[in-house]
C-alpha cells in the first residue's frame, strides 16, 4: 500500500479544497496517510517538505501552484522522496509538463501512477521545476498579487502585465551557451525546464526529459513587440514570430545591460547576472 505525506499551501487558489478532498478521496482507493500539514506561506511549506524528506517520507503530495511545486522540488530533488503533485494554483503548467491535467488526475497519479525520474532546471544555485524569466515577464509575476489571483484567476497575470509593461523598458541582452552566443534587444526572455508556459509548448524540444533546458526571447525595442510576444505565447505560435530566437542547451548563461529581475515559477530570485544549468532526474515523480 502507497504511504503519502500531504503538505498543502493554503494560499493556493484552491489548496484548502483540494487538502480536503485528498483526505476524503485517497483511503477510499487504499492510500494511506501518514502525515498531513498546511502552510500559509512559502518558507512554511518548504519547512514542512524538509522535514518529511528528513523523516524519509515515501511519497510527499504537494497541493499548491507552480510556485509551491518549485519550492518544494529544492528541497526534494536528489532525495529517495518522490514528489506527487496536486496543482492547485492559477498556473499549473509545471503539471501539464508531467501529465497531470486536474485534480482527477493528480488523484490517478497518486493512486495507481507510476515513478519517473525528470529534469530539473537550476538559477544561480536554486533549483525550479517549470521556468524562469527574465525582464517584463518576471517583474509582472512579482506584481500579481494572491488575492486577485483567487478572485480573477489567469486574468490577474494579464492586469499585472499591462502595468509592467507601462514601465518596463527594452534591455541588452547577452546569452551564451554551448555552442552559440545570442546579442539582441528585448523586453523578456524564458528559460524553461518544462515543457509549458501557461497552456502553451514554449518550444517545439522543450520538455522534463530532454537533458536540456529551452530558451525563448524575441527580439523586439517597443512596448508594441512585447504586447505581440505576450499573446503569441498565449496562442502558442510564438516561435514564428518575426525576431524570434529559441534553443536548447545543458547550461545558459544570461548577462542584461541594465540588471533585469529574475523570477523562478512566479517567486522572485534577485537581478541578472544569471547561470542556469540542468541536473537530469534529479528528481522522482508520480504520473498518471
Amino acid at each position: 500500500m502507497r504511504e503519502v505525506t500531504i503538505i498543502c499551501r493554503l494560499e493556493s487558489r484552491n489548496g484548502l479544497a483540494f487538502y480536503q478532498r485528498l483526505h476524503d478521496e485517497l483511503p477510499k482507493r487504499g492510500i494511506g496517510v501518514v502525515a498531513a500539514h498546511t502552510a500559509q506561506k512559502r518558507k512554511d511549506l518548504i519547512r514542512a517538505v524538509r522535514s518529511a524528506v528528513k523523516a524519509q517520507a515515501e511519497t510527499i503530495v504537494v497541493v499548491g501552484g507552480d510556485g509551491s511545486q518549485t519550492a518544494a522540488v529544492s528541497e526534494i530533488a536528489h532525495t529517495k522522496s518522490t514528489l506527487a503533485v496536486v496543482p492547485a494554483g492559477t498556473g499549473n503548467s509545471f503539471a501539464l509538463s508531467i501529465g497531470i491535467k486536474d485534480f482527477e488526475s493528480a488523484l490517478e497519479a497518486i493512486a495507481a501512477g507510476s515513478e519517473e525520474r525528470i529534469d530539473v532546471g537550476v538559477l544561480n544555485g536554486t533549483y525550479f521545476a517549470n521556468f524562469a524569466t527574465v525582464g517584463l515577464l518576471a517583474g509582472a509575476a512579482e506584481e500579481t498579487s494572491r488575492p486577485l489571483k483567487r478572485i480573477v484567476g489567469p486574468v490577474a497575470y494579464g492586469v499585472s502585465f499591462m502595468r509592467s509593461l507601462l514601465r518596463s523598458k527594452p534591455f541588452k541582452l547577452h546569452v551564451s551557451w554551448e555552442s552559440g552566443v545570442l546579442d539582441i534587444e528585448t523586453y523578456q526572455a524564458i528559460v524553461a525546464n518544462g515543457r509549458y508556459f501557461g497552456w502553451q509548448p514554449l518550444t517545439p524540444d522543450a520538455g522534463v526529459h530532454s537533458g536540456q533546458l529551452a530558451f525563448f526571447a524575441v527580439e523586439g525595442v517597443s512596448r508594441a513587440d512585447a504586447l505581440k510576444t505576450s499573446t503569441a505565447l498565449l496562442r502558442g505560435d510564438q516561435v514564428k514570430l518575426e525576431g524570434a530566437h529559441y534553443f536548447s542547451a545543458r547550461k545558459i548563461q544570461i548577462k542584461t545591460e541594465p540588471k533585469q529581475q529574475l523570477d523562478i515559477d512566479g517567486h522572485a530570485l534577485g537581478k541578472t547576472p544569471a547561470k542556469f544549468k540542468v541536473e537530469t532526474k534529479a528528481l522522482r515523480v508520480l504520473v498518471p
